[in-house]
């Protein structure tokens, strides 16, 4: 098959960036921040609150918002949407306020609203996902050779004994056993301590955490598939190099860093303008149509405009303009990782024909979501409605602030999003006038961000950059002045 991703890994010390790519788009990205709880997470919390009406209980792993722990449903597993068997319904034992319980985030929490927790824990690798304290032992549903699906059964069930589980990986599949089992045994020592731990330590305690972002986007998205992957800082480079050369063989060779000083990663192959992109609510469409996309909490509306496009007649520009509407959409779902319900107003067609493309279009661009997806067909109005479960934080949540000009009814980039902004273009000025001490007035927000945030300041200090503030700029304003 031939090799058409591109992964770029940006880590700065308060935002680690990823972006997968395939040309010049943008097909997913990720961002982490040091100060936001991790999905995947495990703790030993302590029940504070049992709600009977709701069958859950309010949890406190030691954050300032309870977690919120459902009662006798399915859990969540990671990745669940590989498997294909369902997951056997376990029946919980009741819990009493004060009870300590070993939990695992599965849903970020909101400004409102604390994590979504499970007692069902997992605990996923590349290859494995071990699920301690199951019967369920299945296989990925896209590995479909019955021969090498009884090949890594095998395998698994010989080095997973007794009461736990696991679902063996599309990764899996055609890998050498070494690889196989060597994973499963760092996942069962990652068990082992998680239970020793669970013992001595009292609750709220963090028990485990999640791989960081670098290391967990290679885990579950690169593949043979990706011809390489691009890394801008030395150590995260080493960590993504030791994991490549344990689990990701094929990416041996493949890995690179990136070490022009001049310009930053990602303003060298155009991501920071596709990231501009994913934070707007309008978005350009090839021919000259758009999308105008309003995010919501719980729902996303985005409408399909025909705005300067022009074909022959009125019937092929709304056609034209929909089939780009319908491979962009998937793209910007997935890039600003849009939850919920999302509903999508397509230009009204009249042909079934028409129609019929334009959402065949749609579904095999979805096709590559990892997040699970539900799709009604298109209606006889152009709207097609559609759910997508919430993996993780949406974009603007990482990287946008409520304005505090207009009275909540807009946003802004926040400072993680504006002080990157202003890394990228004060260095790119600095490497073009090396001679000369560069002088750049900053407001007071970005000031006291960038004091506070030693490496940072520490990178500006080694470039002869001198920065001041200025009282009359807005909240991340600045301006080079030579």
């Amino acid at each position: 098959m031939k090799e058409k991703f591109r992964l770029l890994i940006n880590r700065e010390c308060f935002l680690t960036r990823a972006a997968i790519m395939r040309e010049n788009y943008v097909e997913y990205l990720f961002a982490s921040r040091p100060d936001i709880l991790s999905v995947g997470n495990i703790y030993k919390g302590k029940i504070e609150r049992v709600i009977g009406g709701l069958n859950a209980a309010f949890v406190n792993i030691g954050v300032s918002k309870n977690g919120f722990l459902p009662f006798e449903k399915e859990d969540t597993i990671y990745q669940a949407d590989e498997v294909d068997e369902r997951t056997p319904k376990r029946t919980e034992k009741p819990y009493r306020t004060g009870d300590s319980v070993i939990v695992q985030i599965v849903r970020p929490g909101t400004s409102e609203k604390g994590v979504k927790l499970t007692t069902k824990i997992s605990i996923p690798g590349r290859f494995i996902i071990l699920i301690p304290n199951s019967n369920l032992r299945t296989i990925s549903k896209k590995i479909t050779n019955k021969t090498e699906r009884e090949r890594l059964l095998a395998i698994a069930n010989k080095k997973i004994t007794g009461n736990t589980g696991f679902i063996i990986r599309t990764a899996a599949e055609n890998k050498n056993e070494r690889y196989i089992a060597r994973e499963i045994k760092i996942l069962l020592s990652v068990w082992n301590k998680i239970r020793r731990y669970a013992k001595v330590k009292t609750a709220p305690s963090i028990l485990w955490q999640e791989l960081p972002l670098h290391i967990n986007v290679i885990r579950d998205y690169v593949t043979s598939e990706f011809k390489e992957v691009i890394v801008d800082d030395e150590i995260t480079y080493k960590e993504v190099k030791k994991y490549v050369n344990s689990f990701v063989p094929e990416m041996i060779g493949k890995l690179s860093l990136h070490k022009d000083k001049e310009t930053p990663l990602f303003m060298k192959h155009g991501t920071e303008r596709k990231i501009e992109g994913y934070l707007s609510d309008r978005v350009f469409l090839p021919s000259g149509g758009s999308l105008i996309i309003e995010e919501g909490e719980t729902l996303t509306a985005i409408d399909v405009n025909t705005g300067g496009s022009e074909k022959k007649s009125f019937k092929e520009t709304v056609f034209a303009t929909n089939i780009e509407a319908a491979e962009e959409i998937p793209r910007q779902i997935r890039g600003r990782n849009l939850a919920g319900l999302i509903v999508v107003d397509f230009i009204d067609m009249k042909g079934v024909k028409e129609n019929n493309k334009v959402f065949k279009a749609l579904n095999q661009h979805l096709a590559m979501d990892k997040a699970k997806t539900n799709i009604l067909s298109i209606s006889k109005l152009g709207v097609v409605e559609m759910s997508r479960e919430k993996m993780d934080f949406k974009l603007s949540d990482l990287l946008m602030d409520v304005c505090d000009r207009c009275n909540g009814k807009g946003y802004i980039k926040n400072i993680y999003y504006s002080a990157i902004k202003f890394k990228n273009e004060v260095l790119m000025h600095a490497a073009k006038n090396r001679r000369k001490t560069i002088y750049v007035d900053v407001s007071e927000t970005l000031y006291d961000f960038i004091y506070k945030n030693r490496p940072l300041y520490a990178i500006l200090k080694k470039n002869k950059i001198n920065y001041r503030k200025n009282p009359s700029f807005k909240t991340y304003e600045f301006k080079i002045i030579n």
